[in-house]
């Protein structure tokens, strides 16, 4: 009977393996489902834009700052960017450097002009 007893014995132990087997593969698919919704591409892109707008909202109230303690060393920054992107423009308009003429001309030279049209004779045969 001992043996009877040992062999059912172990059918209660397969159950509460099967329940554990059961709880992990609900667990694991849960899982697997909240990386798929993580990972989808429209979730992707929400949290792109959301890091987007944190970051830029950060750096505004950054530059904010910078411009209240320097106003000076931000008007001086600007002004030399400014000079820097109009630089030719102005170049232009107060006469500074001369392009050189290869530049500012793109027109070919005229054909010279023979003065008297002459016709040569042929050779004589030899």
């Amino acid at each position: 009977m001992s043996v009877l007893k040992r062999l059912f014995s172990n059918i209660n132990d397969v159950d509460v393996a099967q329940s554990r087997v059961d709880s992990a593969r609900g667990r694991l698919m849960a899982t697997i489902e909240q990386i798929q919704q993580r990972i989808a591409p429209s979730s992707l892109m929400d949290e792109a834009i959301e890091q987007v707008k944190t970051r830029s909202s950060e750096l505004a109230q950054s530059a904010g700052q910078v411009v209240r303690e320097r106003p000076a060393t931000v008007a001086a920054t600007a002004a030399g960017i400014g000079l820097l992107l109009a630089a030719k423009p102005l170049s232009r308009l107060f006469g500074g450097r001369k392009a050189p003429p290869d530049e500012t001309r793109h027109e070919t030279p005229a054909p010279k002009r023979r003065s008297s049209p002459t016709r040569k004779s042929p050779k004589p045969a030899s």
